[in-house]
């Protein structure tokens, strides 16, 4: 918003430059007089208030010869009428050369006011050489004047002078001489006026050249190093090209600074860069209007445009400057259409709809009305002189606007696309994150099932070897039974009978073994239905009392629960998840296990605390039985372990009760051991996780 602002701003700016130099160029040229008959007559004019007055009008000239001071009197009744400002080329007197090149000598009487002692003169460019005279002393010079050509030496400078006039008359004489160019003569307006103004005109000038150059070889800089940063816009290019060809272009023309900063130059080279910068300012303009609007250029129209601007340019190169310079028009009417061709491409990019093309137009329109001003002028068919470099500058900071605002487009593109981005990668490293999420879980669940493939693959090889082992004792004695029962060794047939129901309770035991088997490979495998509740703990303990209370009484032992949970927590405050049957399936295992091992008028407890920093209900079942000896802990919890101290024949037991219960503890995310001093008894606990509701 800035960047389209500053250049409204110095849009207006420049307009209003424009518009005052046209509304002071039409005010002088209609207040000012003229001059008649070789005499301007300034009695009636006042060089403070009116300002400056340009010498226009009718002078008189002497074509062919360089006069002396002293016969310009006696010889002005012979001299033709000619009007100034005009070139040679244009004069229709008799015998007059209109080919530009010659020499001739002007003179003009001005009556003045007798105060205006110290006047200013200003001098455009004469081509190609001339010298002044006032009141017959000589003044300026600027160049060789010569009869002949071959002692002629061009030079264009503007310049001014302080001139005494002392009287009511100066007498203005200025000798021309022109055999370099193909126009010569004074074709541009002399100004006369106070040497405050005088000065302060050429200092304006001098200052808006200036102004104008360092405008343009500023922007010219600004847009290469857009084209440096990105090389794919030739836009940019084109259009500093234009922007520096115009600044240089403006050092060679007007006032010339360009022979003011480096005074060796030759003349022939000025006039030739001259040209030369104007082909390639037009050259450049053309492209940067066709890569500006690519999609709406014709290029080949492109394409004729470059050739013929490489022909001039290598005509301007080649020939001589008096023959390049005599086809001025050819080079004007170059410029005419390429001012053409850009305001047809700028027109289709408006219709187009292109980005900043109404802008680009505008500023090309202004310019280009300009230029053909000035060359109106160039031909005296236009009375305002030197608009295209305002009009240049104005054009150039349009289409800095219109670029700025593509570049400010295409940064507001690049803000968004990096928003968007930035929200792509958060939300791509959000999904990572979840992919990952999702590919640990998958990973654990895939280690999970290994893990579980893997207990049941070990389950079946231990059911089989369990089955192998645990089944080939019971199975020998039936077959040991049913051979003897087969080879008639037991004749009695009571001793029969008793044979056949050991083989029966042998095979009963055998189907007890099994299921057992199968149940803990169950287990092992993770493969068992569990119907997990939440049971309040106080719940829990009372089951237990009841199940359990009566029947050890009865077996003649002491029975007696505990909870000593109110300790870490608070009463009737903790839940437990648990299978009712599957638990109550692990104490039958330890309790009815301590039954058998502990002497009548024995004792079974069972203690309950809350160990607060595991978050976990922590379960004792001491009894006051035989013992386990210590080299026995470590194996109680395997299947099939059998040890004469703790678990015998005797008792029937099948050595896989624990085991059991060991898989079930651990099903509830749990954990069971056991401690035991051979003689004082045996105590296991079953720590649970807890919950506090």
């Amino acid at each position: 918003m800035r960047r389209i602002t500053f250049h409204i701003m110095m849009a207006m700016i420049i307009v209003t430059i424009i518009i005052l130099h046209v509304a002071g160029a039409i005010i002088d040229s209609k207040r000012a007089p003229s001059a008649e008959n070789g005499i301007l007559d300034l009695r009636n004019w006042n060089f403070e208030k009116d300002g400056i007055v340009p010498l226009n009008g009718m002078w008189k000239m002497k074509w062919g010869s360089l006069l002396p001071t002293e016969k310009i009197t006696d010889s002005s009744s012979m001299m033709a009428d000619v009007k100034v400002p005009s070139s040679w080329n244009q004069l229709t007197n008799p015998g007059f050369s209109k080919k530009g090149t010659g020499v001739a000598t002007y003179y003009l009487t001005i009556k003045k006011n007798a105060k205006d002692n110290l006047l200013g003169v200003w001098l455009p460019s004469i081509y190609s050489s001339y010298r002044m005279w006032v009141n017959g002393k000589p003044i300026i010079h600027e160049g060789q004047v010569s009869e002949f050509e071959d002692y002629a030496v061009p030079s264009m400078k503007q310049r001014m002078v302080m001139v005494s006039t002392p009287g009511n008359t100066a007498d203005i004489v200025i000798e021309v001489t022109n055999f370099s160019h193909h126009r010569g003569g004074i074709w541009q307006s002399l100004y006369l006026g106070s040497s405050e103004k005088i000065i302060s005109k050429g200092r304006l000038e001098l200052v808006r050249d200036s102004m104008l150059f360092g405008c343009l070889l500023m922007v010219g800089l600004y847009h290469i190093g857009l084209f440096i940063e990105r090389r794919k816009d030739w836009y940019t290019f084109l259009f500093a090209i234009l922007c520096i060809a115009m600044a240089i272009r403006i050092l060679t023309s007007g006032d010339a600074i360009l022979l003011t900063w480096f005074p060796g130059l030759s003349w022939y080279f000025v006039i030739r860069l001259e040209y030369v910068l104007m082909i390639v300012a037009t050259m450049a303009g053309c492209g940067y209007v066709r890569y500006l609007f690519y999609e709406d250029a014709c290029y080949r129209t492109y394409t004729i445009m470059n050739v013929a601007g490489a022909l001039l340019i290598g005509s301007i190169v080649f020939l001589p400057v008096r023959t390049f310079t005599s086809y001025l028009l050819l080079y004007q009417l170059y410029v005419i259409a390429a001012a053409c061709y850009v305001i047809i491409m700028n027109m289709k990019a408006v219709y187009n709809h292109r980005m900043g093309a109404h802008i680009a137009l505008f500023g090309f329109t202004v310019f280009n009305i300009l230029v053909l001003n000035d060359i109106l002028y160039y031909h005296s068919l236009a009375p305002i002189r030197d608009l295209a470099p305002s009009g240049l500058v104005f054009c150039v900071f349009m289409q800095s606007l219109m670029i700025s605002m593509r570049y400010s487009k295409a940064m507001y593109d690049v803000e968004s696309v990096t928003i968007e981005l930035r929200e792509l990668n958060a939300n791509l490293e959000a999904r990572i994150q979840e992919r990952t999420a999702a590919l640990t879980q998958m990973n654990a669940n895939l280690e999970m099932k290994n893990y579980e493939l893997e207990r049941m693959e070990t389950s079946r090889r231990h059911l089989f070897t369990n089955i192998s082992h645990d089944l080939r004792t019971p199975m020998t004695l039936i077959r040991g039974y049913l051979e003897a029962l087969q080879d008639e060794v037991i004749q009695d047939r009571e001793q029969q009978k008793k044979y056949i129901r050991l083989m029966l309770n042998k095979i009963n035991g055998l189907n007890h073994l099994i299921d057992d088997l199968f149940e803990l490979s169950k287990l092992e495998a993770r493969r068992v239905p569990v119907s997990i509740e939440s049971v309040l703990l106080e719940h829990f303990i009372s089951h237990l009392e009841e199940h359990y209370e009566l029947e050890l009484r009865s077996r003649g032992l002491m029975f007696a629960c505990y909870n000593l949970t109110y300790r870490n927590a608070p009463p009737v405050s903790l839940m437990l998840e648990v299978d009712i049957d599957r638990m109550m399936q692990v104490f039958d295992n330890i309790i009815y296990n301590a039954v058998k091992f502990t002497p009548i008028g024995g004792s079974i407890t069972i203690e309950v605390d809350y160990l607060k920093q595991e978050q976990a209900v922590h379960i004792q079942i001491t009894d006051t039985g035989i013992g386990v000896g210590e080299e026995d802990l470590p194996y109680l919890f395997d299947r099939f372990y059998k040890n004469d101290k703790s678990r015998n024949s005797m008792t029937g037991g099948s050595g896989i009760g624990l085991a059991i219960a060991k898989e079930i503890v651990e099903l509830h995310l749990g954990r069971i051991g056991v401690e035991s001093v051979q003689g004082h008894g045996t105590t296991f606990y079953i720590i649970l996780p807890a919950q506090v509701k």
